[in-house]
């Protein structure tokens, strides 16, 4: 038996693949100028399920890039995120950058994953 990964009422299948926000996370705490927090935004485009994920980067970098998050290290750092999720979790996710202490914070569970696709829609 492999080692648990996380609850399967938290698991994701994005693209076919079976993701838990566990594993997303401990590929974000080896990215060097990023904070701990982060969501994963599910979208609905056209037919497709898209998941794009809200990173925040810390003051330091933000300070060094005057606050563009257009700046190439910035765009450097999503390579290396997206190449890490591809490798360790067999996902790729939109990556979306946001300035520090702008993802919420939570006393209790925070929120991981925020689900904005229509669930109302019935195919035919």
């Amino acid at each position: 038996m492999s080692r648990v990964k996380g609850r399967t009422d938290d698991m994701l299948i994005i693209r076919g693949v079976n993701v838990f926000p566990t594993e997303v996370e401990r590929v974000l705490l080896q990215v060097e100028n990023l904070v701990p927090h982060y969501q994963i935004h599910l979208i609905r485009k056209d037919a497709m399920d898209i998941a794009e994920l809200h990173v925040e980067i810390d003051n330091n970098l933000y300070e060094k890039i005057n606050g563009d998050l257009s700046d190439s290290q910035v765009t450097q750092l999503k390579l290396e995120i997206q190449s890490s999720l591809k490798s360790s979790c067999l996902v790729s996710m939109d990556i979306v950058f946001n300035s520090p202490k702008t993802i919420p914070r939570s006393e209790g569970k925070a929120i991981r994953v925020i689900d904005s696709r229509d669930k109302n829609v019935i195919g035919v």
